[in-house]
């Protein structure tokens, strides 16, 4: 049998293992709250939550601050906007499915290496969706951003995660994302092997230890 390359895998979670139904879960949310989903209204959302969390990631506002905003121009008299929030959210988890080749490639590597997923998000959602997928005792540690309030690609959120698996060599910890500056950078400045999973071939500037199109390539450069 041979020896694994890596000895740790940890894992972004949006867009990496599942996707994120932000279209069809904001349609239904809108639809829900009596309000028409029309395109009009999609983009005013994405433009205005697209700049919420540049804002979050940065530091300038919370997480509360950013779910109670994104909400408040669309929200019905006598409704909170974090309600509506709490509805898109719950979308999110009923409509995620795992990528092309993610549950296959997590059972080769599962009993070969240990697994965590570092991502940046809320609690609800991303627990949520683990849950429902029976995921949930796979990974370890599972750092969100929400909880430990700080995000990627802060030094801080690899540091604490290193620290809760017992200090390992950094060479031999591969983080795997579809971010080039959250993921890749962000771990590759703190010396850890990254693997950009680029399935669409986007340029970026980033210098990846190990590039994939498909996410079944994983297991080959994991196990060896």
């Amino acid at each position: 049998m041979k020896t694994p390359r890596y000895d740790w895998v940890l894992f972004d979670l949006d867009e990496t293992l599942v996707d994120f139904p932000v279209s069809r879960a904001l349609e239904q949310t809108l639809q829900l709250h009596g309000i028409v989903a029309s395109e009009e209204r999609m983009q005013e959302y994405q433009a205005l939550n697209h700049r919420l969390w540049g804002q979050y990631n940065s530091g300038e506002i919370d997480a509360e601050q950013l779910q109670q905003t994104r909400f408040s121009p669309f929200a019905p008299a006598g409704v909170n906007p974090l309600a509506m929030n709490d509805t898109f959210l719950t979308r999110i988890i009923a409509l995620s499915q795992p990528l092309e080749g993610v549950v296959d490639t997590l059972l080769s590597l599962k009993e070969s290496v240990s697994m965590g997923i570092i991502t940046n998000g809320f609690s609800l959602p991303q627990r949520g969706r683990l849950a429902k997928l029976g995921w949930h005792d796979w990974f370890e540690p599972l750092i969100i951003s929400d909880e430990v309030r700080v995000t990627k690609p802060s030094a801080a959120i690899f540091e604490q995660s290193l620290a809760l698996m017992g200090r390992p060599d950094p060479a031999r910890v591969l983080m795997v994302g579809d971010n080039p500056k959250t993921d890749i950078a962000g771990a590759a400045a703190m010396g850890l092997a990254t693997c950009w999973y680029n399935p669409h071939g986007q340029e970026g500037e980033c210098a990846p230890t190990h590039e994939i199109r498909h996410f079944s390539h994983l297991a080959e450069i994991v196990l060896g």
